[in-house]
């Protein structure tokens, strides 16, 4: 919608007024997102044999099922009274980050288990295949989803974490 310029603007300026629809993240978030898989070790894009990407579709953190489940998470670990939390190892750290995206996962293309095509059901196994290990440059395969899953900019189509 065109409307006049404001006061302090000059006269013959007119302003568009900006949908701000476009800035839906948590509809955008519920849709889920493309994530192209990176090697764990070099960080290049992962192709399969036929050069199509390797994908995991992740759902955003805003939404509402990710949010509930880490809601649920976090009742848990409060009703279990954890005395040690203050010397969690990396180990400990990456459960509890697998744990926190396996609700995330709508699905895998062109990832396999062997001969069969990964499904959501697969979750667990595939952030599990590598895990934390604090090296500059190197990221496990939950660490990627993680930081893909918690952007904005992965949903809201402003650019790419790929």
């Amino acid at each position: 919608m065109v409307r006049p310029s404001s006061p302090n603007e000059p006269r013959n300026q007119r302003i568009i007024d900006m949908d701000f629809n476009k800035f839906d993240s948590v509809s955008a978030a519920e849709s889920g997102a493309d994530l192209h898989l990176k090697h764990p070790a070099t960080m290049e894009p992962l192709y399969g044999d036929d050069g199509s990407p390797c994908i995991v579709t992740l759902l955003g953190g805003e939404a509402s099922a990710v949010r509930a489940a880490l809601r649920d998470m976090q009742k848990k670990r409060a009703a279990q009274e954890d005395d040690d939390k203050d010397e969690r190892t990396l180990e400990d750290i990456h459960e509890l980050l697998v744990e926190g995206l396996i609700p995330r996962v709508v699905g895998f293309k062109n990832v396999f288990r062997g001969s069969k095509p990964a499904t959501k059901k697969d979750a667990d196994w595939f952030f599990n295949l590598n895990r934390l290990n604090g090296q500059e440059g190197e990221e496990s395969f939950a660490e990627q989803a993680s930081k893909f899953s918690s952007s904005r900019e992965a949903y809201l189509g402003n650019g790419s974490l790929n």
